[in-house]
């Protein structure tokens, strides 16, 4: 039976004691016996944990443990308290012990396993838990007995290091221990044994241990300094600074100012080679060496005793003089490098100094001296020093095309050629001039700056680049040491009249990019050309034809170079003074021109940025097939995506979540499928789990609307991706799309609708990769977190919905934040929960585009070419007022050719685009139950179309101006209560006093030069009553003159309230330059 006195003849006093500690602070671990190997183990809780074996051999034990000190002892404290451990429970097994308080030991055994016997191999799972479960409890116990530790007495020594080809340096060795020190053998060793908190052997009488030992505060600060020296060593594999032997470790400069400061406070010696100091003393701010300066036989000597007596560790920044150690600054550093090496290779501690010598001496060298010593004059020295004031002039003129420069040094009446001072005279040859060498070291350099060349006779500057520089940059920085004087030459180079630049931005409503063009006042066009060239460039100046200089760093241009630099334009993207732009940069450069640039935008580009800016006052028409009531909120979503998608923009709709993003998105694609502004099929990309309720809020709010999703297995998506025609909205998920990329490269989608977007925010991934090779005209993402980790998860949404809006990655980090928030805040819209309102809208306005069928195109080309020749011709003979009324009646005949060329040509046998559209509206309408009004301001062709559809077995309703006030009752009460599906109404008839509630959709067949009437005569369904949302069709032929009509209807909008009564046409208000831009005449 293994028994506690038994144990203690095993061990020396020392280690039993440690054991016993140990034991006691229940460091034991995970205790086990092994019935067939009959042994017990345990692990140990030291500076790591440690694995101890005891092993049962007949009448004796045998123990080992995987510490250093067993190994190297063959006894340990870890074994102790093993077995004092299982001494413990063999006791408690044999008898039941008195009942005795419980120690803080006892509740650490009792918060483990009990010991527990076992026949198979050690857990090293449970180890591992108890090991970490304990790490922190230990901790905690150092608390308990630190103030048992005992404090260690430090030693330092100090010796010096010479290595060639690397410098002088320091090494320092240590000595340790309690009531005396014990010498460190191996430094690096100790060091290690620190870090780990592992024991450290000295002697027998000392073993380091950091449960039993530590160091006071002011020492622990040292400590850590070695530490990091000691890790910085390690990381460095010791190649830079190794250690003369392994008792010391060399100082690296790094640390040099930091550890030696400390160790003076501590007993530190110094050993030399020859010379030995028992302590050292730190000194900061304080000169180290005595200098004396006097005349001699009409010459001159300087004296340095000193100096041959110090050590300087240049790398450190100290100087050495027997025990003290003086602190350099940064400029005393600065003289020490350059003079110690010059005075030590001197034989004598003293320079001779010739009279010629002597006023440079004093004016160069002495204050330098003073910087690291004292300097002492003798008095005929001091009494020959002269120091007045030094006034510098420069006198610049021009030769032809060269600037010459004359400086003159004025002290007192003493007159000094820089270029020439050998030439200096004195009032009396005994006098010592003491020069501002400051001063004029730092005009020369200014001079040596700008590049000036000497002739032997003169300072000049010949090249265009070297004058400007000098006029400009440096000339301003010479005010400050010299007195400047410039003749009327010089002077003539000088130009500050440039006008402050007026910047112009056009867009136009059919195209995709801005022409942005400047306004410099007088300057002329082709040197404005010029001069923006070169701002482009990024040159410093331009050379106006009288020779001046147009400085480009004027504060007038600097904003336009911050805007072009904003652009990230290059000199190529300029064109006779002109830029072109995508659209999408309308907003930035709405910004970066406002903070200092004068404006001047063309009607278009303002509705633009007013569009993006304020989508909350935007009156895009929610679909009427939407089965939703939008909240406010949701309507500001939509008519987002719409004002986005007006201008062909894209965005991301990041509206906290739960607010709707889905139902926001249905209603802008159901909006752009109803206007048929793209017959390609849009595409919705979603989580796998999302795909089906994206089928269902489809199904639920949209049910109008063509929806497939495609799944299944390889052959059934890309069977189900065969034939789109009839297809609204495709759905997909990512990994499918990662899938199936190959068939996508094929298609093209009208929009592309990213849900939870995050999924392509690494840009490398070969989802993302697959989502950009999707080809659609718009792209919106929906994320609540588009950013999550870092801003490159932003670029790489955006390199999806708007390529090329931000530039490469590389170039994109190195961009400011606030100018990435600046650029994508238009295209960002995010909503939280706190602050959403709810409001409904009930309208939908649209322009369905028809073309021309070829015989209608020959026969309108041919007409415009007549009309645009009779009214250039009539405009120039005439004059526009006289001629207003014929142009006027050639602008009908086109509509008329749009609308239908048998209107004014008899026997015309071939179609109209624009009525075949109009009858596919009417069959699509139709066949999801919507009754239709169809407007037109030609009666005959009301007609036209009253024939056909009648052919075409619809009954419907016809009004115009010939129907009898009855008449109209009457139809309009049977059409609201549901008889016929369809009502032809002339414009001018039906367009007011008619309550048409009955209908959901009105049809403009062609448009009218008022929009106020199309309003009105969309008001006749869309009003108090009407149940359904209303949409409202404009057809328009593309390529043709309604187009510019259209366009010119929206610029005009806002005014013809103002200027037109009902009633009148809207030509009666056509400018002179509005009719020829409808003509291009």
């Amino acid at each position: 039976m293994i028994t506690k006195p038994y144990i203690k003849n095993l061990f020396s006093s020392t280690i039993y004691q440690r054991g016993l500690r140990y034991y006691n602070l229940g460091k034991v671990q995970n205790l086990t016996y092994d019935d067939l190997e009959d042994c017990w183990e345990a692990t140990v809780l030291g500076s790591e944990p440690y694995h101890v074996n005891i092993q049962n051999l007949d009448h004796t034990i045998s123990y080992t443990c995987s510490c250093p000190a067993h190994d190297q002892y063959g006894s340990c404290k870890h074994s102790v308290a093993v077995l004092l451990e299982i001494a413990d429970n063999e006791e408690q097994e044999l008898t039941q012990p008195t009942q005795r308080p419980i120690t803080f030991s006892d509740y650490l055994k009792q918060t483990k396993s009990n010991p527990i016997r076992r026949n198979t191999s050690r857990d090293f799972s449970s180890e591992m838990i108890d090991i970490f479960t304990n790490r922190y409890q230990s901790d905690d116990l150092d608390l308990d007995y630190t103030s048992s530790r005992q404090p260690l007495q430090l030693e330092f020594t100090l010796k010096p290091q010479i290595q060639a080809f690397v410098g002088d340096f320091l090494s320092v060795e240590m000595k340790v221990g309690v009531d005396r020190t014990y010498v460190v053998k191996n430094l690096k060793e100790f060091l290690k044994s620190l870090a780990w908190k592992k024991e450290h052997y000295f002697t027998p009488n000392f073993i380091y241990d950091p449960e039993l030992h530590y160091f006071k505060d002011e020492d622990q600060e040292v400590i850590d300094i070695l530490l990091d020296i000691y890790r910085n060593e390690r990381f460095y594999e010791n190649k830079f600074y190794p250690a003369s032997n392994q008792r010391g470790m060399t100082i690296p400069p790094f640390f040099a100012k930091q550890f030696l400061p400390k160790i003076v406070n501590h007993r530190c010696s110094y050993e030399g080679r020859i010379e030995k100091y028992r302590q050292i003393y730190w000194h900061v701010d304080e000169v180290p060496f005595e200098f004396s300066l006097k005349d001699i036989k009409q010459n001159y000597v300087l004296n340095y005793n000193s100096l041959n007596q110090s050590q300087y560790y240049k790398e450190y920044g100290v100087i050495q003089v027997d025990h003290n150690f003086y602190d350099l600054n940064r400029y005393q550093k600065n003289v020490m490098d350059q003079l110690y090496q010059l005075l030590n290779t001197s034989q004598k501690p003293q320079i001779p100094i010739k009279q010629h010598q002597i006023d440079t001496f004093i004016s160069q060298v002495l204050p330098n001296l003073r910087q690291i010593g004292n300097v002492k004059l003798s008095k005929q020295v001091e009494k020959s020093i002269v120091n007045p004031p030094l006034h510098a002039t420069m006198h610049l003129d021009r030769e032809e095309e060269r600037l010459t420069a004359n400086i003159q040094y004025r002290y007192g009446n003493i007159v000094i050629d820089p270029m020439q001072p050998e030439k200096m005279q004195k009032p009396h040859a005994d006098q010592i001039l003491l020069r501002d060498a400051k001063k004029e070291q730092e005009v020369m350099r200014v001079i040596e700056h700008a590049a000036f060349k000497y002739n032997g006779s003169e300072l000049y500057l010949e090249k265009e680049d070297e004058i400007f520089s000098f006029l400009y940059e440096l000339l301003p920085q010479f005010e400050d040491y010299l007195d400047i004087y410039l003749t009327r030459p010089v002077k003539n180079w000088l130009w500050d009249d440039l006008t402050y630049p007026t910047v112009n931005v056009d867009l136009e409503s059919s195209e995709d990019f801005l022409e942005i063009n400047f306004d410099l006042g007088d300057v002329e066009q082709g040197e404005i050309n010029h001069i923006l060239q070169s701002v482009v460039e990024k040159k410093r100046y331009y050379r106006l034809p009288n020779g001046a200089f147009v400085p480009l760093q004027d504060e007038s241009l600097s904003e336009v170079t911050h805007l072009f630099d904003e652009l990230r334009l290059k000199p190529d993207d300029m064109n006779d003074g002109k830029l072109q732009l995508p659209a999408y940069r309308g907003l930035q450069i709405d910004e970066a021109v406002s903070q200092g640039l004068k404006t001047n935008y063309n009607e278009t580009f303002n509705q633009l940025v007013h569009d993006i800016k304020h989508p909350e006052e935007l009156s895009f028409t929610i679909p009427t097939s939407l089965k939703a009531d939008l909240r406010d909120y949701q309507n500001v979503g939509f008519q987002w995506m719409k004002s986005l998608s007006r201008y062909r923009f894209g965005g991301i709709l990041a509206d906290d979540m739960g607010l709707g993003k889905t139902l926001q998105s249905i209603a802008f694609l159901l909006s752009e499928i109803e206007e048929k502004r793209d017959d390609r099929p849009a595409l919705v990309v979603s989580p796998a789990s999302l795909v089906y309720n994206w089928q269902a809020e489809f199904e639920k709010f949209a049910p109008s609307m063509n929806i497939r999703v495609i799944s299944g297995s390889i052959a059934e998506r890309k069977e189900l991706l065969q034939n789109l025609d009839n297809v609204d909205v495709i759905m997909t998920s990512y990994p499918l799309i990662r899938q199936d990329v190959e068939f996508y490269r094929e298609l093209e989608f009208s929009t592309l609708i990213l849900d939870e977007a995050q999924a392509i925010k690494n840009d490398t991934t070969k989802q993302a990769k697959a989502i950009r090779e999707i080809r659609a005209a718009r792209r919106f993402a929906l994320s609540g977190t588009p950013i999550e980790n870092s801003l490159d998860e932003l670029w790489s949404i955006f390199d999806v919905i708007l390529p090329g809006f931000f530039p490469n990655k590389k170039e994109f980090r190195n961009l400011p934040q606030e100018q990435i928030s600046r650029m994508s805040r238009p295209f960002i819209l995010r909503r939280v929960k706190q602050d959403v309102l709810t409001e409904l809208p009930d309208k939908i306005e649209s322009v369905q585009h028809s073309e021309l069928t070829i015989e209608q195109k020959q026969l309108y080309l041919g007409y415009l070419e007549q009309i645009q020749g009779e009214a250039a011709d009539a405009i120039s003979t005439e004059g526009f007022q006289k001629s207003r009324m014929r142009i006027l009646a050639g602008l009908t005949r086109l509509r008329q050719l749009c609308c239908h060329p048998s209107l004014f040509i008899e026997n015309y046998e071939g179609e109209s685009g624009k009525l075949n559209q109009l009858f596919d509206m009417v069959n699509t309408a139709r066949e999801n139950d919507h009754r239709i009004l169809i407007f037109s301001q030609f009666s005959s062709m009301l007609k036209i179309i009253h024939d056909e559809l009648q052919a075409m077995g619809r009954d419907v309703f016809y009004l115009d101006g010939q129907t009898p006030s009855k008449d109209r009752v009457k139809m309009v009460e049977r059409f609201n209560q549901g008889e016929k599906d369809i009502f032809l109404i002339s414009l001018k008839a039906g367009g007011t006093g008619l309550n048409l509630t009955g209908a959901d959709t009105v049809i403009l067949y062609d448009l009218w030069w008022n929009p106020a009437v199309e309003e009105q005569a969309a008001g006749r369904a869309h009003r108090m009553g009407q149940k359904n949302v209303v949409q409202v069709h404009r057809l328009v032929t593309k390529g043709t003159i309604e187009e510019k009509i259209y366009a010119l209807q929206q610029r005009k909008r806002e005014l013809i309230e103002n200027v037109i009564q009902p009633g009148e046409t809207m030509f009666q208000s056509l400018s002179e330059d509005e009719i020829r831009e409808l003509l291009n005449v």
